[in-house]
């Protein structure tokens, strides 16, 4: 009967034997900077080890998805604080580019005067291709959140502001999340005309259908819970 001195050290072995956690599931273990996470991975990793070794490269794949992209991150910070202008009239395509590009921020600082917002963009830019009979929409970037909020929530004043009746302004969006932002929409479009007989009853408030008659109560709990 082999000692348990013996044994142990034939334990030891077979442990340092086995390669670390990260070069198992490669360096992308590294960039799970939370200790709780690496933890909880490492614990995952073991039980795989001795149940089911074939699963190692799907935890891989799957800590590779969930990798913070540096880009994405930047991006949704940058989104954060830029909205969206569209029905703002564009400069003649016979002028220059800086011509046209000129135009287009004089235009843009003149609504932010008009709704007495006090700053200059970091960015203000048409978006997609030159296109005759065509009024492509603006990114404007603005330095912090702030102004972006600022804009957002004076935007129907443009609606009594002469020169820019017909100039709207959204939050910048991604894909996919335009698509959600359509469908939100459509839903009080579709009980407008199916239920209401074109009567607005329902609205959409804060990212969700709502009845129009029930946004004051709403903006009384929500002030209450700030």
């Amino acid at each position: 009967m082999p000692s348990r001195r013996n044994g142990t050290k034939a334990a030891a072995n077979k442990k340092k034997s086995n390669p670390s956690i990260s070069s198992q599931i490669g360096s992308d273990f590294d960039s799970l900077t939370s200790p709780e996470a690496q933890v909880l991975v490492g614990q995952l990793l073991t039980l795989l080890e001795e149940k089911a070794p074939e699963g190692i490269p799907l935890l891989n794949q799957l800590i590779s998805i969930l990798e913070p992209n540096p880009k994405e991150i930047v991006e949704s910070e940058k989104r954060s604080r830029s909205i969206i202008i569209s029905g703002m009239p564009e400069a003649e395509k016979e002028l220059t580019a800086s011509q046209r590009q000129a135009h287009t921020e004089l235009s843009v600082i003149k609504m932010l005067d008009a709704l007495e917002i006090g700053t200059k963009p970091v960015e203000i830019k048409r978006m997609g291709t030159l296109t005759s009979g065509k009024v492509r929409i603006i990114k404007c970037v603005f330095s912090s959140q702030k102004y972006f909020l600022e804009a957002i929530r004076k935007a129907r004043l443009l609606r009594q502001i002469p020169g820019f009746v017909t100039v709207y302004i959204c939050q910048s969006m991604t894909k996919a999340e335009r698509g959600k932002n359509r469908e939100l929409h459509r839903q009080p479009r579709e009980l407008k005309e199916k239920e209401f007989g074109g009567e607005k009853v329902y609205v959409v408030y804060r990212d969700r259908v709502v009845k129009a008659c029930d946004i004051p109560n709403l903006k009384v709990s929500n002030s209450k819970n700030l």
